[in-house]
């Protein structure tokens, strides 16, 4: 079993962290310069980064572990990449971050690779990339497909603003109004008015705190017992989703019984265990407030900057996204017997992310400029066992909603068939210009319909986390890539075919491929293995191009974020 790091010591080296620590101390000069620290560190993530890289180093010291070493550009900009984005550099793209030399502003080291970050968090395919993250973490990949849609509507909307975090799931707790008007709404429609599953998974997703357990026994090894999940439940009892209308004038609206006073109150939520009514998870009973959903109550209470357990748990699973695992695994089940690696520093990290307003880019902007990050996989005798001192990085398998963004971005059906926009009338009166532009429409989209069914097919009942060194995916999946012949695209440009078209030299277009899937120049032993399966290359048909590139794409390179 690890370790963990004596009391006194961890308190010292927490302390690093802002020196936030003033309920140990006694000083008022302490207490006030504590209170500057976090004020400053309200306006300035990297203080939360620096406080992270002094107190992982002196961590690791005290445990006798050498780190690995930081990773060159070429390695963060593909992991950054497929982080923030979801998705692989373009060669474009790599060549403006220019690894290893200054971009073109003269930046280098920690200044570029920050710039690097801010602008990816602007990048449009950010908020696309995160709208599938969460709404994948919220309610799966089998949900209904029309709450999906609105779900993620609204999602990417939020992450495209920056909305603050305690705003979003305020509002996705306490949706009101109708679809398509309301996007939010696509969160509790997903439950198809079970209300159970609303406070359980409402719970487990947003507090790290799962109840599920105690819906029909008290809860084994935690005091959650039947009454208190059915405290949690009633908030969400007077409230009902509901659908009028057919066809393209169907929509989806919110449903809350109004409640005129306390009598109709109590018979409205029928509370059959000690609670007399809605009641906050190990607090107290919500009184009766005219006019008002008890929902909006509880969304409110979530998301309050005081509730430790909504910004913690938003905090772990964001360090379990960027670094591999998180203070507390399973990342959503904070319990007795699963406490936090360093309960302390979690703690203030998440009082620092509530101090800037939630701010989920000042969160992720202090995660991945740190040391943690960026460490290589690489490691050394003292850390290859650790996982708990963030010593070195790990592999990770890209979800599937990563694969299937990454094999639209590298195949590039729809960056590289482009067309003007087409007036909205019907065919008959477009010109023929008009209709071969329409042909393109019509064909980049069956190929990505095509690719969402295969992917659908392949990846459907995957699950959301995958074991440490779990890289090899199903029999089905393997199958898909190999056998889906992705690249026969007709008509349609391609990577391939625009490679072949740019560039006559067989040198450069094997290069260009291998940038392309793998964000890399091919090595000497890439150019060996070539150079031995394909005899004489040159001089054989562009086919070869094509199963070099195939043959890149089903490699663990492709599927991994390194």
């Amino acid at each position: 079993m690890l370790r963990r790091v004596p009391l006194l010591s961890g308190l010292a080296l927490a302390s690093l962290l802002f020196g936030v620590l003033s309920q140990y101390g006694v000083r008022a000069d302490d207490v006030k310069k504590t209170e500057a620290k976090e004020k400053q560190a309200k306006q300035d993530w990297g203080a939360l980064r620096d406080g992270l890289n002094g107190l992982f180093s002196e961590l690791q010291k005290d445990a006798g572990i050498k780190p690995s070493k930081i990773c060159d550009d070429d390695t963060f900009l593909r992991r950054i990449y497929l982080d923030l984005l979801g998705r692989p550099p373009l060669p474009e793209e790599i060549e403006a971050f220019a690894p290893g030399r200054k971009d073109a502003e003269g930046r280098k080291g920690n200044e570029k690779r920050e710039a690097l970050i801010d602008k990816l968090l602007a990048h449009p395919d950010h908020a696309e990339h995160f709208a599938d993250y969460w709404m994948v973490t919220m309610i799966g990949r089998d949900a209904d497909g029309n709450a999906r849609k609105f779900l993620r509507q609204y999602l990417r909307q939020a992450f495209a603003e920056n909305k603050p975090w305690n705003e979003l799931v305020s509002t996705l707790v306490a949706a009101k109004g109708k679809t398509p008007e309301n996007p939010e709404l696509g969160y509790l429609m997903s439950f198809q008015n079970l209300r159970t599953d609303m406070a359980g998974i409402t719970s487990k997703v947003f507090l790290g705190k799962q109840i599920q357990c105690a819906e029909c026994h008290d809860h084994p090894y935690e005091d959650w017992s039947t009454d208190d999940f059915e405290g949690m439940e009633a908030f969400f009892r007077p409230f009902s989703t509901g659908e009028k209308g057919e066809g393209e004038a169907r929509y989806w609206f919110n449903n809350d019984q109004p409640i005129r006073n306390e009598g109709e109150f109590a018979r409205r939520i029928r509370m059959k265990g000690k609670y007399k009514g809605p009641t906050f998870l190990g607090g107290d009973t919500l009184k009766f407030e005219p006019n008002r959903a008890p929902r909006e109550a509880l969304a409110e209470w979530m998301t309050r900057p005081e509730n430790h357990w909504f910004r913690n748990m938003t905090v772990n699973r964001y360090m379990a996204y960027f670094l591999g695992m998180g203070f507390v695994t399973p990342v959503d089940d904070f319990n007795s017997i699963n406490q936090p690696t360093f309960p302390v520093v979690l703690e203030q990290m998440g009082k620092a992310f509530a101090a800037s307003g939630f701010n989920t880019h000042f969160l992720i902007k202090s995660i991945c400029s740190s040391e943690l990050y960026q460490r290589e996989v690489d490691t050394n005798r003292s850390n290859r066992d650790d996982f708990m001192y963030y010593s070195r990085s790990f592999v990770k398998r890209l979800t599937p909603e990563q694969i299937q963004r990454s094999i639209l971005s590298v195949i590039g059906v729809e960056r590289l068939n482009q067309t003007p926009q087409i007036r909205d009338v019907p065919e008959n009166k477009l010109t023929e210009e008009e209709k071969a532009y329409k042909k393109i429409r019509d064909g980049v989209q069956n190929w990505k319909n095509n690719l969402a069914r295969l992917m659908r097919d392949a990846y459907g009942a995957d699950p959301q986390m995958y074991e440490f060194g779990d890289f090899d995916g199903t029999i089905i999946q393997a199958l898909m890539m190999m056998n889906a012949d992705l690249l026969n695209t007709g008509a349609l440009k391609n990577a391939v075919s625009d490679i072949i078209e740019r560039y006559p030299s067989h040198r450069d277009r094997v290069s260009q491929i291998f940038i392309t899937v793998l964000g890399r120049k091919p090595d000497k032993m890439d150019i060996a293995i070539l150079e031995g399966t394909f005899s004489n290359w040159p001089n054989k048909n562009d086919e070869a191009y094509y199963d070099l590139f195939a043959a890149l794409m089903n490699t663990t390179e492709f599927i991994t974020n390194h």
